[in-house]
């Protein structure tokens, strides 16, 4: 069961913020649902971190962001889809 969606930003000359913002901008043609998944997704947590996570995400919202980002044509960005990004404690 796949929830969410990581991204991260490969080397390149490009600013990396600028790709980043680009990516996470995405998530708002989803509409609510895509505005909470990116809480709390800022640029120092992902220059902390080193990825963005865009979660919860159902299975056709991943896939809807999924293309949007591929069709930016920018091949720094890569997605890796995550599997229950928030796991309850045991």
């Amino acid at each position: 069961m796949y929830r969410g969606l990581r991204i991260r930003i490969a080397k390149t000359n490009r600013n990396r913020l600028n790709l980043v913002d680009l990516a996470r901008r995405q998530a708002d043609h989803l509409g609510p649902a895509g505005i909470s998944a990116k809480r709390n997704q800022t640029n120092e947590r992902f220059l902390k971190k080193g990825f963005l996570r865009l979660a919860p995400l159902t299975r056709t919202q991943r896939r809807k962001v999924m293309a949007r980002i591929s069709n930016l044509g920018e091949p720094a960005i890569k997605m890796q889809p995550i599997k229950n990004p928030n796991p309850r404690p045991r």
